[in-house]
Formats: structure tokens, C-alpha cells, sequence
């Protein structure tokens, strides 16, 4: 399947949604690994392998790129019930891709609040990747379609970043693993994915980075970023 989603980096303290969301419909405690070779080829390829603890239960996930939706980058999702920690190569669409062992390049615990709303489901995680002394925040905001359509998506989105000082997200918790294990960024690909990884906290903010990459979004998002100002989450879905 495609996996059509937003992500919102939250800027600050954690904010409260339930005065827009109304109440929480569930609450998880997850446990994510994340595997690829030592060479990276599945992230060479946009490829994300990942095991997640939820309770009980385990599952294996693979992402892959997917066309992008109005300049924000989408994926191609795979997951399959195990029953325990371990990845199954066997599970995976082409086992080709993987031609040498894997192992493990970071993990994550994140506490998720999850919003069931009609057609759309909203996720709050909250957490920090690790990898040795390395330590990156994570502060998301997950917008995603289930059955409503991508405006709807970009309706629910543009609600919440109207009321939350925010920035649309471009960096995933697998690239965060990535970097801090001291792997390269993922390449920019539209000028949205590129403003999202110059304000995030991983690699910025880069204002100048951000700059270039604003100018290319709207006047709004530009004078925003000019005063160094990254809350533009609003600005940024209103371009679209």
C-alpha cells in the first residue's frame, strides 16, 4: 500500500490537541529498531527496515519511495505480524535487496497519541532516537489518510498548524538513526522536503538553508524564515 501522510514538527512544549481533536482514542508505548546492511543499500535506495514492539504484539515494516504528493515526499508501506524480534527476509516483496547481513543501525522508544477522526487518523509521538551519546528529539505530528482523501489530510493539517507552532517535517525516525550512527543526509527533494531538514534540530537550524528553500515556496514562508522565525507550518500547507 501507499502510505499517504504528513508529518508536523511541533516547535516548544508538547502541545495539548484535544481542544481541536477532542479526546484521545488511544495511548502506546512503542519500541522501533530500525536494520540495514553495513553499506546502507537500503537506504541507498529510500528503503526503511524496522521491527516495532507494541506491548504483545511485533511487527515488520518496510517503506519504500513512493511519487511525491504536492512536494511532500510519501511512501510505499509493508508490514507482516511476527512473533518475535527478529526480521524475516523471506517477508520482503524482493529479497534481492538485501545481499549481505543485516544489522542494526538505531532504536527509539516513543509514547503515541492517536486521534481516530473520520477517514483521518492524527498521531503525536513523542521521544528521542539514540545512538551512543547521539541524541535527537522527536516531536512529530502525523497526519494520515484513511479513506478521507489527501486534501483531507492537508485540511486536518492546516488546522492543527494554525494553533501549533510548527513546520512540516521532512527527516524520518530511520534517517534520524541514520545520521546520528554518522551516516549522510537523504538528498533534498522538493523545496518543502528541503525547508523541513534545514529547521530541523538534526542538521539546524541552517537559516540559510532555509532561506534558499523558502524563497522557492512563497513570500509568506520567506519572510518568515528571514526573521528566523520557523514556525512556518501554516505558511508552508497554504502554498501548496
Amino acid at each position: 500500500m501507499t502510505e499517504l501522510e504528513l508529518k508536523l514538527v511541533w516547535i516548544g512544549s508538547p502541545p495539548d490537541l484535544t481542544p481541536w481533536l477532542g479526546p484521545v482514542t488511544r495511548v502506546l508505548a512503542l519500541e522501533n529498531h530500525y536494520f540495514d546492511t553495513a553499506d546502507g543499500a537500503l537506504a541507498a535506495k529510500h528503503y526503511g527496515l524496522r521491527l516495532r514492539r507494541n506491548g504483545d504484539e511485533i511487527e515488520q515494516t518496510l517503506k519504500g519511495p513512493a511519487p511525491d504528493q504536492d512536494g511532500i515526499r510519501v511512501r510505499q508501506e509493508w508490514n507482516w505480524p511476527r512473533d518475535a524480534l527478529t526480521i524475516d527476509l523471506r517477508l520482503l516483496p524482493e529479497p534481492a535487496w538485501v545481499t549481505a547481513p543485516l544489522i542494526a543501525t538505531s532504536s527509539n522508544r516513543v509514547s503515541r497519541q492517536v486521534w481516530d477522526l473520520a477517514g483521518v487518523e492524527v498521531v503525536m509521538d513523542q521521544g528521542e532516537v539514540r545512538v551512543g551519546d547521539r541524541v535527537s528529539p522527536i516531536a512529530e505530528i502525523e497526519i494520515e489518510d484513511k479513506g478521507a482523501g489527501w486534501p483531507a489530510v492537508l485540511e486536518q493539517a492546516r488546522r492543527i498548524a494554525s494553533v501549533v507552532p510548527c513546520y512540516v517535517g521532512s527527516i524520518s525516525k530511520a534517517e534520524r538513526g541514520r545520521v546520528l550512527a554518522g551516516a549522510g543526509f537523504a538528498d533534498n527533494g522538493s523545496p518543502l522536503d528541503a525547508l523541513g531538514r534545514a529547521l530541523d534540530p538534526l542538521s539546524g537550524p541552517d537559516w540559510s538553508a532555509a532561506a534558499a528553500a523558502a524563497e522557492l515556496i512563497s513570500s509568506g514562508v520567506a519572510a518568515k524564515v528571514r526573521s528566523q522565525d520557523a514556525n512556518t507550518g501554516l505558511l508552508s500547507l497554504d502554498a501548496l
